[in-house]
């Protein structure tokens, strides 16, 4: 199996190792656009937001913002491409189907919509830690999440582990299956 079918095609298997090399991918892939970000916007820009010396709205309209936004969403789509392709290659060594991805990878997301909501309120509680320390006051209390939160957080959580561990430490199905032959016997 070359490169290219294996980052981007969704027919074949992949192994353990396979699964374990996207890993690798996902950490250059936030290099890269860690670094995209870095020459950007610039992290002075990142660390002033924080420290109050410029608002939100300044923040938002800087053009190197918008620029790093278009290369931010064309990193991540060709991420995602790659994840959901080697991914599915995986679900099918362990003879799954590739509507598995709604259990293992939308499903969480979904019960992740209500933490998502409450975002804004915990980056403004960030920005109230950074301007009590320097103050030198105590940090503020975090804000309370509420309990649909906490339970659909939890769930999510289980259901990524259960997701973790039938990818990466599953055997594949030995010998051929209907996807194909064992990439182990190559």
């Amino acid at each position: 199996m070359g490169l290219g079918h294996y980052l981007f095609s969704f027919s074949g298997r992949a192994n353990r190792a396979r699964q374990w090399a996207l890993i690798l991918v996902g950490i250059l892939f936030g290099i890269i656009t860690g670094t995209a970000f870095g020459i950007m916007v610039g992290w002075g820009s990142l660390l002033a937001l924080f420290q109050g010396k410029i608002s939100g709205t300044q923040f938002a309209a800087m053009p190197q913002l918008a620029t790093f936004g278009i290369v931010a969403c064309a990193l991540y789509l060709l991420n995602l491409w790659i994840v959901v392709a080697v991914t599915t290659k995986r679900l099918h060594d362990r003879n799954k189907s590739a509507w598995w991805l709604l259990v293992f990878f939308v499903l969480p997301f979904v019960l992740n919509i209500p933490a998502i909501l409450t975002m804004p309120a915990q980056f403004a509680h960030l920005g109230d830690v950074f301007r009590a320390a320097q103050q030198n006051l105590p940090p503020p209390p975090p804000p309370i999440e509420p309990p649909l939160v906490l339970i659909a957080r939890a769930v999510a959580s289980l259901i990524s582990l259960w997701a973790f561990v039938e990818l990466y430490f599953f055997r594949g199905t030995a010998g051929d299956n209907r996807y194909g032959p064992d990439p182990l016997a190559d």
